[in-house]
Order: C-alpha cells, then structure tokens, then sequence
C-alpha cells in the first residue's frame, strides 16, 4: 500500500484549528463544532525566544502527535507554544 501525504484539511477543520484552545473544569478539552471555535484565532500566537530547554520523557496520544507532526516541521515547538499559552491562561485565572 502506498502512502499519501498529509490528509487535506476541511473547512470546518481548518476553522477549528484557528480557533481557541477550549478548557473545561476537569482541564479536558471541550468538544465544540467549528463554528463554536471561529470567535478566536490562534494566528497572533507568538512563539517564546528560544531558551534552555529541559529533556524529558512524555507520553502523549499518538493521535496529538500526529496532529502536530501534520503541520510540518517544529513540531515540537508548537506543542511548547500551546503548553506555555495554556500556563499563561491559569497563572492569569490565579490557578494552578
């Protein structure tokens, strides 16, 4: 079998992706339509200045990787970038 390279995208994917990271209380992501997801956008994300990074081992499902790889290179940089705007989010809620 032959491989294809990565699966286009919908309208209703795409919309979703540019929309905001939704946290419900048990700090599990929503499920929300795309529509839902259009109010926000993710496209004036900045990433972080390169730093020290500190190896470690995480155990992720293997459906996010390959959300993350799907967009191409620095892959794990994006992930970086979404785990520090979520801390940003709760240190501004005053949570942990």
């Amino acid at each position: 079998m032959v491989e294809e390279g990565p699966k286009r995208l919908s309208i209703a994917e795409k919309r979703a992706l540019n929309g905001p990271l939704m946290l419900g209380s048990d700090e599990q992501v929503a499920k929300t339509n795309g529509e839902a997801l259009s109010a926000g956008t993710w496209t004036d994300a900045v990433l972080p200045e390169p730093s020290r990074k500190k190896l470690i081992s995480l155990r992720v499902d293997p459906e996010v990787i390959e959300f993350f790889k799907a967009q191409g290179p620095g892959y794990q940089t994006r992930m970086n970038a979404v785990l520090q705007a979520y801390m940003q989010v709760k240190k501004e809620m005053g949570q942990r």
